[in-house]
């Protein structure tokens, strides 16, 4: 004990982990608000503390051998649309069993837009419309361009199929009108954006007033104007970007975030000339991304502030990425994902066959335990140190128990309170690991160490 009086201690501590997991520098040289590890944890909604994410709790089970492929949602009216893997679509209210509104056209993954009392469904095939305020079936508009890419521009629907250069606008107000009239401006227009560059649309974004075609040659060009097709300007504004996949480029305000092979991207408008600037913003968590990277794809849950990308084969394994810290986490969910989607109360999961509420009130994975772990910043010294104490201070809805782990060091903590105990942990290099199958919100972990 008189050998302890001999050395000054420190405290370490821990308490605004808000810069997410930093994987690009050793672990001893990331700030203090950065982490190694932080599974199944995420910023929480309207603030800027790391909790435990929500378990998943059965929702309803599809019939016979249908499986969930994708969902889409519309906040104004409420409706959620739900494409299975039989190339059907269903009108589904929670509490109700999904109401069958037709077959697809294409065997795309579908994209949708709401336009004149209507959705507008690409799929590879030619597009369809489900009116909604008929309760009808989806209908075919045979004269439409066969498309996978739907948006809503300049009181038209904007359609492309990826794999070409062609983009295509309909006629004002009507989106079943494809005809073509070289004396109208009201009638049909199209594009051959990039024509001849040898690459193919891979993504369209709206930006701000323009409209962004990022191509799987790298290059990207911008569609300026206004409703006046003489006024349309196509500019090539940047090359050697590589998005990595159709499905991975959202629209965040007056910028578009967008996964290279390289990383996380965004192109923001500028007040400057009115130009557009590229800049990389996934430095920290880059590798996530990339290593074993295969067919990417983007969730974007607004309320949330947040997208999910699921960046490997592994569909378990989502990296979640807080656009308002620029701080990403990353999820390990007990069951496959397919689909994600984000309604007024909820968030919506599919996997496989089944449907998920993604909520606080579910504390498991349909009965599998979630896995939390948390790692921040490895502490070293230039000889031994010794750990005093620890302060860990967490915040759960129940009364749980997580591990705080170093080498030999195994203490149970609680995790709906603060709880401070002593010990004489000698180390070289203190690197602490808590793990925990309960949900818990971290307030502090405080370590006071001396040098030996």
């Amino acid at each position: 004990m008189r050998r302890l009086n001999k050395h000054q201690t420190q405290s370490v501590v821990f308490s605004s982990l808000v810069g997410g997991v930093n994987v690009s520098q050793a672990p001893e040289q990331i700030d203090a608000s950065d982490l190694q590890i932080a599974q199944n944890y995420i910023y929480s909604r309207d603030s800027k503390r790391l909790t435990g994410r929500d378990g998943l709790g059965l929702l309803y089970t599809m019939d016979g051998n249908e499986s969930v492929r994708d969902m889409w949602y519309d906040v104004d009216t409420n409706l959620l649309l739900v494409f299975t893997n039989h190339n059907k679509a269903y009108k589904y209210i929670i509490g109700h069993t999904p109401e069958y509104i037709g077959d697809l056209e294409g065997g795309y993954d579908p994209v949708c837009a709401k336009f004149m009392d209507k959705v507008w469904i690409a799929s590879g095939g030619k597009l369809q419309y489900y009116d909604y305020t008929q309760n009808g079936q989806l209908t075919v508009v045979q004269d439409s361009p066969t498309c996978n890419i739907v948006f809503q521009r300049f009181s038209r629907i904007a359609v492309s199929m990826d794999g070409t250069d062609g983009f295509y606008l309909s006629g004002v107000g009507d989106g079943t009108d494809w005809a073509e009239d070289t004396n109208r401006a009201d009638k049909e227009q199209w594009l051959d954006v990039g024509y001849g560059d040898s690459g193919d649309i891979a993504a369209i974004v709206p930006l701000a007033t323009d409209i962004i075609f990022i191509k799987t040659n790298g290059k990207i060009y911008q569609l300026s104007g206004d409703a006046e097709p003489s006024n349309w300007q196509v500019t090539e504004i940047a090359n050697n970007t590589d998005i990595a996949g159709t499905r991975c480029a959202v629209n965040i305000g007056s910028s578009v975030i967008f996964q290279s092979i390289r990383g996380l991207k965004t192109l923001s408008a500028v007040m400057e000339y009115g130009n557009i600037q590229s800049s990389d913003i996934g430095d920290k968590f880059n590798a996530l991304l990339t290593t074993n990277m295969y067919e990417p794809r983007f969730y974007h849950l607004q309320r949330h502030c947040m997208i999910l990308i699921r960046p490997t084969s592994d569909y378990k394994y989502f990296v979640a990425y807080n656009y308002l810290l620029g701080s990403a986490t990353t999820l390990k969910f007990n069951v496959p994902i397919d689909s994600i989607v984000e309604t007024t109360s909820n968030v919506i999961v599919a996997s496989g066959g089944k449907l998920y509420a993604w909520d606080s009130q579910y504390l498991d994975d349909d009965g599998r335990p979630i896995e939390y772990i948390l790692k921040p910043k490895a502490t070293i010294s230039s000889d031994q140190m010794l750990l005093k104490s620890v302060d860990t201070k967490f915040t759960a809805d129940y009364a749980g128990k997580a591990e705080f782990i170093d080498g030999t060091l195994n203490v149970t903590v609680p995790t709906a309170d603060r709880n401070k105990f002593r010990c004489n942990h000698s180390t070289d290099c203190l690197d602490i690991t808590i793990k925990s199958n309960d949900r818990f919100t971290v307030d502090h972990i405080i370590l006071e160490i001396a040098d030996l």
